[in-house]
């Protein structure tokens, strides 16, 4: 398989290797806030929430952690995973690909944050199911997105990682399908790093 080919279909790899670039990288003055108080306003207090790709667990966990929010967090790397568990051990983190995860247990909050992008178009597409079996009703769903449906790669701590998106309107239309509406669709938010966000709520 070719280097371009792992990356491809298993970027968490890739973020082992380039852990600490990216935990220093990683901009911790929550530019992500306006959404994030969305979230927490639309639920109960002490709800639960499921972080796909939750990375090192800065700040996005950690800002629901904080707030007393009950998490768990799942990233594919390993390395990530430990270093939540060493920051976070109260919490529960789960070392898996979140295309396979099936816990079993609804949540009031799934999050897919600047980590759903990084799954190819079919991976994508399939994803609609599992936010569907473990959100509960009424419950919230965030992720992230390109602007238009395409394939990029980009240079991160001297690696090339890859991202996809979708159609606005293949969105809309999983979405639908997946007893999803759509609260929230901004393109290319230049508050949350030109990433185009989606928050919807399970019907």
């Amino acid at each position: 398989m070719s280097m371009s080919k792992l990356n491809k279909t298993r970027v968490y790899e890739v973020y082992d290797e380039i852990i600490n670039w990216f935990d220093d990288a990683r901009t911790k003055n929550l530019m992500e806030s306006e959404y994030l108080n969305l979230i927490v306003n639309a639920i109960p207090p002490k709800s639960s929430i499921l972080d796909l790709g939750c990375g090192t667990g800065e700040p996005i966990a950690q800002f629901f952690i904080e707030k007393g929010f009950k998490l768990t967090g799942v990233d594919g790397s390993q390395k990530m995973i430990e270093l939540c568990r060493k920051r976070f051990p109260d919490e529960r983190w789960i070392v898996s690909d979140m295309r396979d995860i099936n816990l079993q247990q609804q949540f009031d909050v799934i999050l897919a944050w600047h980590s759903f992008f990084h799954l190819d178009h079919d991976s994508q597409r399939n994803m609609f199911k599992i936010f569907e079996s473990h959100t509960k009703p009424g419950g919230v769903l965030a992720f992230t997105s390109g602007e238009e449906e395409g394939e990029v790669w980009s240079d991160n701590g001297g690696q090339q990682l890859y991202h996809a998106s979708l159609s606005t309107k293949e969105y809309e239309s999983l979405l639908k399908n997946s007893s999803f509406k759509v609260l929230v669709h901004k393109v290319c938010d230049p508050e949350c790093g030109e990433a185009t966000v989606w928050v919807a709520q399970k019907i």
